[in-house]
């Protein structure tokens, strides 16, 4: 009998449950853990780099709801009667840079699409437990516009300039770096010494990312404030759910116009597929 989890457990004061819970909680909470310590060993949460941690953690989250986005579209590649109008979109901006839009990519971030667990949800509880006020917080649909705008002019990469806040590193380059890593660890098999569980849903990744950014804003809420890691993690989320999935992990999606919309095909299937 293998011993008994180490992981964290769900917490008894909440009443709802994650989607994947019970079923996969101990996988859930080994992904977590690792995927903080990658973060941590990446960008260290403390001086000058501790904005970029906050950001980068907020990336993951944006990066893993373009992951699920485009799982969904592929399945119903076949069945456009299903999908409603603005789903998902691939623009091109007048410099010829790519990048996505629709519901399916807003869904986990932001509150008011019906997902149960939206990014937003996770970060006005962390900024409230930071003592952050309901008026403090700025109208984050506002600034999905911003970034879709930015993104329609060929701008979109860095996070916008702010007098309260220092630069960070670009989204794509956070993204090139951690979200392969990100990928393998949420996928990766159970441990020996755990029981076996049941595999995460990619549509669940951008919930439990969301966990590990609300955790870390916590965790440096006495080096970076709340209202700016707040700010940190939704435009960062929002940057890289939009950017072509190139940037994250090169040649892993395959995008292009077809007689019946979007086409999208992920590699391992394409190659099995032609197999």
């Amino acid at each position: 009998m293998p011993p008994a989890s180490t992981a964290r457990p769900a917490s008894p004061g909440r009443q709802e449950r994650f989607p994947w819970e019970p079923e996969s909680v101990n996988r859930a909470n080994l992904a977590q853990a690792a995927v903080r310590k990658l973060l941590t060993d990446k960008i260290p949460a403390k001086g000058a780099t501790t904005p970029s941690l906050i950001a980068a953690a907020g990336a993951l989250v944006g990066a893993a709801a373009q992951n699920a986005a485009l799982e969904q579209g592929e399945l119903l590649t076949a069945r456009r009667d299903l999908v409603a109008p603005e789903s998902l979109m691939l623009r091109q901006a007048p410099n010829e840079k790519r990048y996505l839009a629709g519901r399916w990519i807003n869904a986990p971030l932001l509150l008011g699409f019906g997902h149960g667990f939206p990014l937003q949800r996770f970060v006005v509880q962390a900024g409230s437990a930071g003592g952050m006020k309901r008026t403090d917080f700025p109208d984050y649909w506002e600034l999905e516009r911003l970034v879709a705008k930015t993104a329609a002019e060929g701008g979109l990469g860095p996070l916008t300039p702010a007098l309260d806040r220092p630069a960070t590193a670009r989204i794509p380059d956070m993204l090139r770096a951690l979200w392969p890593a990100t990928r393998r660890i949420l996928i990766a098999p159970m441990p020996l010494e755990f029981a076996d569980e049941p595999p995460l849903n990619e549509a669940h990744w951008p919930v439990i990312l969301a966990g590990v950014a609300a955790r870390l804003m916590a965790h440096v809420a006495k080096a970076v404030p709340a209202p700016m890691a707040a700010g940190l993690v939704m435009e960062a989320a929002l940057i890289a759910s939009k950017l072509d999935p190139d940037h994250a992990e090169r040649g892993r999606w395959l995008l292009a116009p077809g007689p019946r919309g979007l086409q999208i095909s992920r590699d391992d299937r394409r190659r099995r597929a032609v197999a």
